[in-house]
């Protein structure tokens, strides 16, 4: 009987230790379920990221030496860069296969374009719009490696 008392103890004393650890890992995450102007000057602001207002829900932004062109459309946020280099047809092609989540293209003028879009529908935590920054300063790096 003593030991049943013991054992109990020993398990209850556990599940209480066990609550007290699981609650204090609980934690509130910003959520965003749109992108807007006050969410990206915030982020950018918390990035050290330069940035300008162009017009309405435009913005230019400097990140990792490129200019970058952040669009914010129908609660998405969008990135474009130009480079003044002409790359094969070919070469875009390759890049796009090997690579998810960005698109290169030319423009009317051939210019490069290289564009990447965040969609906020079911919400975006603020860690993966840091990401999503981060990753297409990588992405730009890239692509100015291997298309001039």
């Amino acid at each position: 009987m003593f030991a049943m008392k013991k054992i109990f103890l020993v398990i209850l004393a556990f599940v209480c230790f066990s609550l007290r650890i699981y609650g204090q890992q609980v934690q509130k995450k910003e959520v965003y379920t749109f992108a807007s102007p006050i969410m990206l000057e915030k982020i950018c602001k918390s990035k050290s990221i330069k940035f300008s207002i162009l017009e309405f829900n435009k913005y230019k932004l400097e990140l990792n030496g490129y200019f970058v062109i952040a669009t914010i459309e129908d609660g998405d946020l969008m990135f474009s860069t130009y480079f003044k280099d002409s790359p094969s047809l070919n070469r875009i092609n390759d890049f796009n296969r090997r690579f998810r989540w960005v698109r290169l293209s030319l423009d009317t003028e051939g210019d490069l374009v290289v564009e990447q879009e965040l969609s906020f529908s079911g919400g975006i935590s603020v860690g993966c719009i840091h990401v999503f920054i981060n990753t297409y300063g990588i992405l730009l790096d890239k692509v100015s490696s291997e298309m001039q």
